[in-house]
């Protein structure tokens, strides 16, 4: 028998398991090709399928270093909508926050309650626009931690931020990581075959080819010295 879509909450009303949701999110981006797509909108659009796939109320990646390094913009942040994105730059700009901390301390962290939340400014944003928990996966890039995909909700007794969650985000992230390799080392090789050529070195053996012809000192053929001695003796010779 084929396992439930659905198991039930807190209440004890069915909801739906994100698992299935997520991993077609999680193909998608993975089928995604990197050479010519625009990498923040690409980004963007992950979050913006998170939030129903995953039933949350927003979704934001926070990178330590810009997503492409080709961007004049050097984005870091991305968001699923206006608020997401908002608390996203917050914590990204004081370095401080559950997004920043989970990046650092490499370790999800649950957040119940973003309104007593550091820094100051994140508190007020999201009390302003109703996000008031979270929950923050690391990322990694090439090895190590590079940044922090941050899922927000607005709580209640349906609240999907719990433990399931971060298991069934599980291949989103790697497909997030995979995108973000892919991206860099594209940039890396286009930077590489945009560099002018460095010409090659003349051999040390072949300097006198780099001397003008005007520049070279002529051959003077030198006759042959004849002794002095053998000269007289000649000499010699002839008188007698």
């Amino acid at each position: 028998m084929a396992a439930s879509l659905w198991t039930s909450g807190t209440t004890g009303r069915p909801t739906p398991d994100p698992a299935p949701a997520l991993v077609r999110v999680a193909l998608q981006a993975g089928a995604t090709s990197v050479a010519h797509a625009d990498v923040a909108a690409m980004l963007s659009g992950i979050c913006v399928a998170l939030v129903p796939a995953a039933r949350v109320g927003g979704a934001a990646l926070l990178l330590r270093e810009p997503a492409d390094p080709r961007d004049p913009e050097a984005r870091r942040v991305f968001g699923s909508d206006t608020a997401a994105l908002r608390l996203g730059e917050l914590q990204r700009r004081a370095d401080a926050g559950p997004g920043p901390a989970a990046e650092r301390g490499d370790r999800t962290l649950t957040t119940p309650d973003l309104t007593r939340s550091g820094p100051p400014e994140l508190a007020a944003a999201a009390a302003d626009c109703g996000l008031v928990r979270s929950l923050s996966v690391p990322v990694p890039v090439a090895g190590r931690t590079a940044g922090a995909l941050q899922l927000f909700a607005r709580g209640g007794p349906d609240d999907p931020l719990g433990e399931r969650l971060v298991v069934a985000l599980a291949p989103v992230v790697t497909a997030l990581a995979a995108r973000l390799t892919d991206v860099r080392e594209l940039a890396r090789l286009q930077l590489r075959a945009e560099r002018p050529s460095v010409p090659e070195q003349p051999d040390a053996l072949d300097r006198t080819a780099l001397i003008p012809a005007a520049r070279r000192s002529p051959v003077v053929p030198v006759a042959p010295r004849v002794p002095a001695q053998r000269q007289a003796r000649h000499r010699r010779h002839d008188q007698g």
